[in-house]
């Protein structure tokens, strides 16, 4: 697959072949900001099912960038393969910025399982996150724990492989298998395909534990079915906020890897990449986008180009480490 900045004068970029804005003489470099003008609509590729936190995300920001270029956003589903199939569609599309993949971070480990038709570190111009995805440990509510320490306690209490968690994707053992060897711990991981059989399995105890975003699992807490015994943020979220993040349960360090990113494809040209962002920063700090990303247990990113690159390439580079030392293979 192709793993905020407040600038004050318009540069011009051209689109198909059209005038996108103007550069303000007398402006300084520094005061410069990159304008993006859509002529047609613009696609945001999601590699996912609708109904998830990706494609919630996706919509959200869709029609906040609608109203900002005064141009249709379509959302685009595209599922399969643990998104390498929307991937592929974005990293053969026109380096123009009118196809851009919304994507979580987990598509990073496609590249250390699968044979891909490119090169995912290469095929994409990463662009900003977007939002952090928070992720949730859920169990049954009969479990004897009240929170991940409490698991983790009863784990070392009744001794290793004695527990089970329930595995749906590549993503959520990669983030178990980190939190877990961080605590010391051995869990028998059980393979799903799926959402809703596992959390089935969990809310009727046959399995102990999962990992979810919140978006996903929110109704079954709130219903009491499920529970949660942490969350993978940098902070509490206010549809949960009685529930602890890991960090305060003193085993933290993953949260910065749970972003929701924008990309385009590779080749696309800098000032695009520039604009695109100026523009999602934009739209992502106005109070009621943060408000709606809240209400399904999301919270807002950012970053500049060069720094979700960073981000982006270090995961990569983690990420592969972690597969290798753990031998992993797609289920």
């Amino acid at each position: 697959m192709r793993k905020l900045i407040a600038l004050c004068a318009a540069l011009a970029i051209g689109f198909g072949g059209s005038a996108l804005g103007q550069v303000k003489e007398g402006q300084g470099k520094e005061s410069q900001r990159a304008v993006f003008r859509p002529t047609k609509p613009v696609t945001i590729v999601v590699p996912y099912s609708p109904g998830g936190g990706t494609d919630s995300v996706a919509r959200l920001l869709a029609k906040a960038l609608e109203e900002l270029w005064g141009q249709t956003v379509l959302i685009d589903n595209r599922p399969g393969a643990n998104g390498s199939v929307g991937a592929a569609f974005v990293a053969r599309a026109a380096p123009d910025g009118y196809t851009l993949l919304l994507s979580v971070s987990g598509f990073a480990l496609n590249a250390h399982l699968m044979k891909l038709p490119y090169d995912t570190a290469m095929a994409f111009a990463p662009i900003t996150a977007a939002a952090n995805l928070v992720a949730t440990i859920i169990a049954s509510p009969t479990l004897p724990a009240g929170d991940l320490r409490g698991f983790i306690e009863l784990v070392r209490k009744e001794g290793p492989d004695k527990r089970t968690i329930a595995i749906p994707d590549p993503g959520s053992r990669l983030t178990v298998e980190r939190i877990f060897e961080k605590a010391g711990i051995k869990v028998v991981n059980v393979p799903y395909k799926g959402g809703a059989a596992f959390m089935g399995d969990i809310s009727a105890g046959r399995v102990d534990l999962g990992i979810s975003s919140v978006t996903t699992a929110l109704s079954l807490i709130r219903a009491g079915h499920l529970k949660s015994l942490g969350l993978v943020s940098t902070e509490r979220i206010g549809v949960l906020p009685q529930v602890s993040t890991l960090e305060e349960q003193g085993i933290g360090g993953f949260e910065r890897d749970s972003w929701c990113g924008v990309f385009a494809p590779a080749g696309t040209p800098p000032a695009i990449v520039d604009a695109i962002q100026q523009d999602v920063a934009t739209v992502v700090a106005r109070p009621e986008f943060q408000a709606r990303l809240a209400e399904f247990g999301a919270l807002p990113s950012g970053g500049t180009p060069a720094e979700f690159t960073a981000r982006f390439q270090g995961l990569l580079k983690e990420s592969g480490e972690m597969v290798r030392r753990l031998g992993m293979t797609i289920e």
